[in-house]
Protein backbone atom coordinates (compact mmCIF):
# COMPACT_ATOMS: atom_id res chain seq x y z
CA UNK A 1 0.00 0.00 0.00
CA UNK A 2 2.69 2.47 0.98
CA UNK A 3 4.58 1.98 -2.33
CA UNK A 4 1.44 1.92 -4.55
CA UNK A 5 0.43 4.87 -3.15
CA UNK A 6 3.31 6.70 -1.84
CA UNK A 7 6.44 5.87 -3.06
CA UNK A 8 5.45 4.78 -6.85
CA UNK A 9 3.43 8.37 -7.31
CA UNK A 10 6.63 9.96 -5.90
CA UNK A 11 8.94 8.47 -8.25
CA UNK A 12 6.79 8.67 -11.19
CA UNK A 13 7.46 12.06 -10.77
CA UNK A 14 10.87 11.90 -12.03
CA UNK A 15 13.50 10.61 -14.70
CA UNK A 16 13.47 6.88 -13.98
CA UNK A 17 17.17 7.01 -14.41
CA UNK A 18 17.82 9.36 -11.33
CA UNK A 19 15.17 7.56 -9.43
CA UNK A 20 17.33 4.43 -10.16
CA UNK A 21 20.91 6.57 -8.97
CA UNK A 22 18.59 7.94 -5.81
CA UNK A 23 17.51 4.12 -4.74
CA UNK A 24 20.65 2.84 -5.36
CA UNK A 25 22.68 4.95 -3.84
CA UNK A 26 19.99 5.61 -0.30
CA UNK A 27 20.51 1.72 -0.68
CA UNK A 28 24.34 1.77 -0.57
CA UNK A 29 24.51 4.58 2.34
CA UNK A 30 21.62 2.62 4.47
CA UNK A 31 24.07 0.06 4.16
CA UNK A 32 26.45 1.65 6.09
CA UNK A 33 24.54 1.78 8.95
CA UNK A 34 25.59 -1.19 11.31
CA UNK A 35 22.79 -4.03 11.70
CA UNK A 36 21.16 -3.06 8.15
CA UNK A 37 22.45 -5.71 6.04
CA UNK A 38 21.65 -8.51 8.16
CA UNK A 39 18.13 -6.84 9.36
CA UNK A 40 17.45 -7.11 5.26
CA UNK A 41 18.77 -10.45 4.81
CA UNK A 42 16.74 -12.20 7.55
CA UNK A 43 13.71 -10.10 6.36
CA UNK A 44 14.11 -10.44 2.80
CA UNK A 45 15.81 -14.43 2.61
CA UNK A 46 13.66 -17.60 2.15
CA UNK A 47 15.78 -20.56 2.72
CA UNK A 48 13.82 -24.00 1.59
CA UNK A 49 15.07 -26.98 -0.08
CA UNK A 50 12.21 -26.83 -2.16
CA UNK A 51 13.62 -23.77 -3.74
CA UNK A 52 17.61 -24.81 -4.21
CA UNK A 53 18.73 -26.28 -7.30
CA UNK A 54 21.85 -27.50 -8.64
CA UNK A 55 22.86 -26.41 -12.34
CA UNK A 56 25.74 -26.94 -14.24
CA UNK A 57 28.11 -27.99 -11.20
CA UNK A 58 26.84 -24.41 -9.27
CA UNK A 59 24.30 -24.66 -6.33
CA UNK A 60 21.44 -21.79 -6.41
CA UNK A 61 19.69 -21.25 -2.52
CA UNK A 62 16.67 -20.13 -5.15
CA UNK A 63 15.95 -19.64 -9.12
CA UNK A 64 15.66 -16.31 -8.51
CA UNK A 65 18.10 -13.53 -9.87
CA UNK A 66 18.75 -10.28 -10.72
CA UNK A 67 19.14 -9.23 -14.21
CA UNK A 68 21.71 -7.55 -15.69
CA UNK A 69 21.12 -3.67 -16.20
CA UNK A 70 20.33 -2.73 -12.60
CA UNK A 71 23.98 -3.14 -11.01
CA UNK A 72 26.07 -2.45 -14.07
CA UNK A 73 29.27 -1.65 -12.59
CA UNK A 74 29.51 -4.27 -9.92
CA UNK A 75 28.64 -1.32 -7.31
CA UNK A 76 26.03 -3.27 -5.17
CA UNK A 77 25.75 -7.07 -5.36
CA UNK A 78 26.63 -6.96 -1.63
CA UNK A 79 23.60 -5.03 -1.06
CA UNK A 80 21.38 -6.61 -3.51
CA UNK A 81 22.62 -10.06 -2.04
CA UNK A 82 21.35 -9.46 0.72
CA UNK A 83 17.80 -9.06 -0.61
CA UNK A 84 17.58 -12.85 -1.08
CA UNK A 85 18.21 -13.39 -4.54
CA UNK A 86 19.53 -16.38 -6.00
CA UNK A 87 21.91 -15.30 -8.25
CA UNK A 88 22.89 -11.82 -9.28
CA UNK A 89 23.93 -10.74 -13.18
CA UNK A 90 25.99 -7.54 -13.46
CA UNK A 91 26.77 -5.63 -16.46
CA UNK A 92 26.97 -4.93 -19.22
CA UNK A 93 30.28 -4.60 -19.00
CA UNK A 94 32.58 -3.41 -22.46
CA UNK A 95 36.11 -3.63 -22.20
CA UNK A 96 36.69 0.09 -21.89
CA UNK A 97 34.37 2.69 -19.95
CA UNK A 98 31.61 4.31 -21.91
CA UNK A 99 28.86 6.84 -21.61
CA UNK A 100 25.76 4.83 -23.11
CA UNK A 101 23.40 6.61 -25.03
CA UNK A 102 22.39 10.04 -24.98
CA UNK A 103 19.91 11.18 -22.48
CA UNK A 104 16.98 10.47 -22.25
CA UNK A 105 17.45 7.22 -22.76
CA UNK A 106 15.09 4.94 -20.19
CA UNK A 107 11.03 5.88 -20.71
CA UNK A 108 8.53 4.32 -18.82
CA UNK A 109 5.24 3.15 -20.64
CA UNK A 110 2.97 3.61 -17.20
CA UNK A 111 -0.31 1.95 -19.31
CA UNK A 112 1.85 -0.93 -20.25
CA UNK A 113 4.15 -0.94 -17.21
CA UNK A 114 6.78 -1.45 -18.77
CA UNK A 115 10.19 0.19 -19.53
CA UNK A 116 12.02 0.77 -22.54
CA UNK A 117 15.78 0.69 -22.09
CA UNK A 118 18.33 2.17 -24.43
CA UNK A 119 21.15 2.63 -22.06
CA UNK A 120 23.45 1.72 -24.43
CA UNK A 121 25.84 0.01 -22.29
CA UNK A 122 27.11 3.20 -20.37
CA UNK A 123 29.45 1.38 -17.76
CA UNK A 124 32.68 1.80 -15.95
CA UNK A 125 34.69 -0.64 -17.94
CA UNK A 126 36.55 -4.41 -17.32
CA UNK A 127 39.02 -3.14 -14.63
CA UNK A 128 36.83 -1.69 -11.93
CA UNK A 129 34.28 -4.24 -12.89
CA UNK A 130 37.28 -7.04 -11.75
CA UNK A 131 38.23 -4.96 -8.90
CA UNK A 132 34.34 -4.74 -7.49
CA UNK A 133 34.26 -8.29 -7.75
CA UNK A 134 37.15 -8.98 -6.48
CA UNK A 135 34.61 -7.78 -2.74
CA UNK A 136 31.53 -10.13 -3.82
CA UNK A 137 29.99 -11.97 -1.31
CA UNK A 138 32.00 -15.78 -1.89
CA UNK A 139 28.23 -17.11 -0.82
CA UNK A 140 26.29 -15.60 -4.06
CA UNK A 141 26.35 -16.83 -7.53
CA UNK A 142 27.79 -13.66 -9.94
CA UNK A 143 26.72 -13.78 -13.62
CA UNK A 144 28.22 -11.16 -16.23
CA UNK A 145 26.79 -9.69 -19.21
CA UNK A 146 29.41 -9.07 -21.45
CA UNK A 147 29.42 -6.27 -24.12
CA UNK A 148 31.44 -4.94 -27.01
CA UNK A 149 32.42 -1.14 -26.89
CA UNK A 150 30.29 0.39 -29.66
CA UNK A 151 33.14 1.93 -31.04
CA UNK A 152 34.34 -1.81 -31.80
CA UNK A 153 33.31 -2.80 -35.43
CA UNK A 154 31.30 -5.65 -35.17
CA UNK A 155 34.22 -7.80 -37.17
CA UNK A 156 36.37 -7.50 -34.18
CA UNK A 157 33.62 -7.67 -31.48
CA UNK A 158 35.49 -11.38 -30.85
CA UNK A 159 37.82 -9.61 -29.66
CA UNK A 160 36.47 -7.91 -27.16
CA UNK A 161 34.25 -10.40 -25.86
CA UNK A 162 37.21 -12.34 -25.11
CA UNK A 163 39.35 -9.90 -23.56
CA UNK A 164 35.93 -9.72 -21.17
CA UNK A 165 35.97 -13.32 -20.43
CA UNK A 166 39.79 -13.78 -19.76
CA UNK A 167 39.53 -10.85 -17.34
CA UNK A 168 36.69 -11.70 -15.74
CA UNK A 169 36.60 -15.49 -15.85
CA UNK A 170 38.14 -15.71 -11.93
CA UNK A 171 35.36 -13.47 -10.59
CA UNK A 172 32.39 -14.64 -12.03
CA UNK A 173 30.35 -18.10 -11.79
Amino acid sequence: MLYKHLIKPLFFRFDPENVHHFVTSTLKTAFKIPGVRNFVKSYCTVKSPVLQKEVFGLHFNNPVGLAAGFDKNADFVDEMGAFGFGFIETGAVTPLPQPGNPKPRLFRLPKDKALINRMGFNNKGVDYHARQLIKRPKDLIIGVNLGKNTETPNEKAADDYLLLFERLFDYAD
